[in-house]
């Protein structure tokens, strides 16, 4: 099953897909994506085979489906055009200090991991989870730091687009790294002051 064709079918939700996402939502956060078959998964949602493959296709479309489902989670509101250079600041540590709040969360982990387990395999995976994940965090941060430019509020004149990435690096460091490889439970214990201290760094404030 393609990418696109996945999205599709989660804009026409039955029961038996919502059992079978939410199933493998259950499975796939307990035991990773490659240690669950096709029938410990049919088994879990009380479905047959002919309805998960009536779906979803395999066991790919599957996980496609979760994962676009669960990238919810990584849409982070902000305003991309406060008023006053004050305003700007609030914004971007608010952000920052929320991206990390959600980072902290064991699940969000989880989901990371395995899309980085499955992205060599599935490409279409990696950039789903990507652009409903980080890549919609880089446009909102870019279209901020783009507006500080115009108004004069961020005086560095590198490419907005640039300067977000730059921050969002600094936001995640090598802190989320070992996170991710089992090394540390908690990659930000204090949100806020990371946040706040990558935003000063990044632009002398």
């Amino acid at each position: 099953m393609s990418q696109t064709a996945a999205i599709e079918q989660r804009q026409r939700t039955t029961l038996g897909e919502e059992r079978i996402i939410e199933a493998a939502r259950r499975l796939f956060m307990a035991h990773g994506f490659s240690a669950v078959t096709g029938d410990k998964l049919c088994s879990e949602a009380r479905v047959s085979k002919s309805t998960l493959y009536k779906y979803f296709g395999d066991m790919t479309g599957v996980l496609t489906a979760v994962v676009i489902n669960e990238a919810e989670i990584f849409d982070l509101s902000i305003d991309t055009s406060p008023a006053t250079d004050a305003e700007l600041w609030e914004s971007l540590q608010g952000f920052g200090t929320r991206l990390l709040r959600l980072l902290n969360n064991p699940f969000a982990m989880q989901l990371d991991r395995i899309v980085h387990e499955e992205a060599r395999t599935q490409s279409g995976l990696a950039k789903a989870f990507y652009d409903n994940a980080y890549g919609k965090s880089h446009v909102d941060i870019t279209a901020l730091i783009a507006h500080g430019q115009t108004k004069g509020f961020i005086k560095r004149t590198e490419p907005a687009e640039d300067l977000a990435d730059h921050l969002i690096s600094m936001w995640e460091s090598l802190k989320y790294v070992r996170a991710r490889l089992g090394l540390i439970k908690k990659p930000f214990p204090a949100p806020e002051a990371w946040a706040k201290q990558c935003l000063e760094t990044l632009f002398n404030k």
